[in-house]
């Protein structure tokens, strides 16, 4: 009997010790499996940066003599992994874009959706390719509102460009080609059909999660 009690014991302790030892390890493999974390560039996160806004289009010098405007951007990701090489990275961004002409700045609010494709050249390396849809939400010069009418306030593009990982951080640039003209109306409220377009070029540090 005492020795029916003490294998039962010390097969308890064993069964206990299997359980500490073996379940982080089965639960961390299923959380890697359904999230993609054991690939390279995976993972849900935040980032930032600088927008270097400007425009382009054949008829961008009706606007005048027009520079480019920095302002930031800001969002969320979430990059999900078909394997080591290939992921799917979709963000929600809020982005400031416009540009400058004499001494008036022109700004425009977007949130704009990136659906990216991320080839991993390397574990610490990843080239980003993509279509990117946009709405502005507001429009101001030199910090007064302006109505929004003869904007065309949903847009569509294409993303490229390059990220860096090392641990969590991520550091990117990309460049963001509106193929939407920024116009449909004059400031009569006519239909126009001019060629002029957002361009964006990003510089970012996204922490991943």
């Amino acid at each position: 009997m005492m020795k029916l009690r003490l294998l039962t014991l010390l097969l308890l302790c064993s069964l206990t010790a299997f359980a500490q030892e073996e379940g982080p390890t089965r639960v961390q493999q299923d959380h890697n499996l359904l999230s993609g974390l054991d690939a390279p560039n995976a993972g849900i996160g935040i980032k930032g940066g600088v927008n270097f806004a400007s425009l382009h289009g054949s008829d961008k010098d009706i606007l005048g003599d027009v520079s480019g405007h920095t302002n930031f951007h800001a969002g969320v990701f979430a990059q999900i992994a078909f394997g080591e090489f290939f992921s799917v990275q979709p963000e929600v961004l809020y982005s400031r874009k416009g540009y400058e002409r004499n001494d008036s700045t022109f700004r425009m609010n977007y949130f704009d959706v990136p659906v990216l494709a991320v080839f991993s050249i390397s574990e610490n390396f990843s080239v980003h390719l993509g279509p990117q849809a946009g709405i502005m939400i507001a429009a101001k010069e030199d910090g007064k509102e302006v109505d929004l009418k003869p904007y065309n306030t949903f847009s569509y593009g294409a993303a490229a460009g390059l990220e860096g990982r090392l641990n969590r951080f991520r550091l990117g640039a990309r460049y963001v080609h509106s193929l939407e003209d920024l116009r449909k109306e004059d400031g009569a409220g006519e239909p126009i059909n001019e060629d002029i377009k957002n361009s964006v070029v990003q510089v970012y540090l996204g922490v991943a999660f």
